[in-house]
């Protein structure tokens, strides 16, 4: 049982911050494509804004906190809210225009195709007769 209340305790008390949402993002790396996923729940694609800029594809938006009616509170309260920014690197000679998004269920999903530079390239080993028609030709 408490016996005294200190009337200072509430200066010493953790200060308590909400904290930004920062949507979480996994990026996949396939031979032709990098795939970009973000968790965005609770926002549809009217919330968002995507464009590639200065070499990033950049993904912002704003999940607003819902509305209480009049005579309610807050009891307790975990979930994040505010806007948002997310920058991604893409590689040199991204063409922007070939990049597509969608949007299910709160998940956003951007394919973003690699450019020609960047994909694997099988190169084929002469052998034998036809490595010696290469140096003839050459001579």
């Amino acid at each position: 049982m408490l016996l005294w209340n200190d009337p200072f305790d509430m200066f010493f008390a953790p200060v308590r911050r909400q904290a930004a949402f920062v949507p979480a993002a996994d990026l996949m790396v396939s031979e032709g494509d990098l795939v970009l996923t973000m968790d965005l729940p609770g926002l549809t694609a009217e919330d968002l804004e995507i464009e590639v800029l200065d070499g990033y594809l950049v993904v912002r938006g704003e999940r607003r906190r819902p509305e209480i009616g009049q005579g309610v509170s807050v009891a307790h309260a975990e979930r994040s809210f505010g806007g948002f920014e997310r920058r991604i690197k893409v590689p040199e000679g991204v063409d922007p225009d070939r990049i597509t998004a969608s949007m299910d269920h709160g998940v956003l999903s951007l394919l973003v195709p690699k450019p020609e530079r960047l994909k694997p390239r099988t190169i084929q080993i002469t052998t034998g007769e036809e490595q010696h028609q290469l140096e003839t030709t050459s001579a």
